[in-house]
């Protein structure tokens, strides 16, 4: 059925839209880096993305027809899926990111097996109007995640204006969990 003009803003008024700032990072456990909400270290998250997914397609022929067989699931950025963080006074969410990341590869010691824990996650979360926790709301889990890159952090010491530095970090994951919040909102 589609909407008229009038339905679809008053359907969007009511229910809502997501929005650009409508998202946040809420749990990163990753080579011995365990960070959630209400820790000493908090998590800063400028700019994030939720991942895409998609099904292959496999071509099947038989019978004179072709037949569209679903495949493997691929993620996007799955190979290189950056955040970018806001950087605290002491640099705390960095040095984290930098002892999880000799997790992987120490120098001159190698890494602690193939670099890949199956347990490590960043969990990312969806908000609303009415709340974190609304019905509709999204909590997506990045699962196998490691360390990629950790970006620079660029201080303009003879121009500097005061502005908040950032620093980027680049993860690999293998896939992702969608969980819906079927609550009240």
């Amino acid at each position: 059925m589609a909407l008229t003009v009038e339905q679809f803003y008053e359907t969007g008024s009511s229910a809502g839209f997501s929005r650009d700032f409508s998202f946040r990072v809420t749990d990163i456990n990753i080579g011995g880096m365990s960070v959630s909400e209400g820790d000493d270290v908090l998590i800063f998250a400028r700019t994030a993305s939720l991942p895409g997914r998609e099904i292959e397609d496999k071509l099947a022929n038989f019978g004179g027809h072709e037949f569209h067989l679903g495949g493997r699931a691929v993620y996007s950025n799955a190979a290189g899926y950056p955040i970018e963080f806001y950087c605290d006074e002491g640099i705390g969410l960095r040095d984290q990111f930098e002892k999880a990341s000799r997790s992987t590869f120490l120098n001159g010691v190698g890494g602690d097996g193939f670099g890949f824990n199956p347990g490590a996650k960043i969990v990312l979360q969806t908000l609303s109007k009415a709340g974190p926790t609304a019905r509709g709301t999204s909590e997506i889990t990045l699962n196998g995640v490691s360390i990629r890159d950790i970006g620079d952090i660029d201080y303009t010491i003879a121009d500097g204006t005061g502005e908040v530095v950032t620093f980027s970090v680049t993860f690999a994951y293998q896939f992702y969990d969608l969980n819906k919040n079927q609550g009240a909102g």
